[in-house]
């Protein structure tokens, strides 16, 4: 069973995904739930992130905790 959702996208990944709809010759909400279907399987998008801090926090450092938490601010921001 479907259900309908709403939500707000920046305009031009809107303009964007419509677009690819219309020259896939797809309804609007199949594109969105195939897109949502790929990113859940890949296991959401903080998996990386989540595995490289768990590796980086298990070798010593002499750095603090903010430092650290602005490497991986860092790094998230550059995604």
């Amino acid at each position: 069973m479907k259900r309908k959702i709403g939500t707000i996208v920046e305009e031009n990944l809107f303009v964007s995904v419509k677009e690819c709809a219309a020259r896939e010759r797809r309804p609007l909400a199949d594109l969105v739930q195939d897109a949502l279907q790929s990113y859940l399987e890949r296991g959401g998008g903080r998996t990386d992130a989540v595995r490289a801090c768990a590796l980086f926090c298990s070798h010593r450092s002499n750095l603090s905790r903010a430092e650290i938490e602005d490497i991986l601010q860092d790094d998230i921001n550059a995604l």
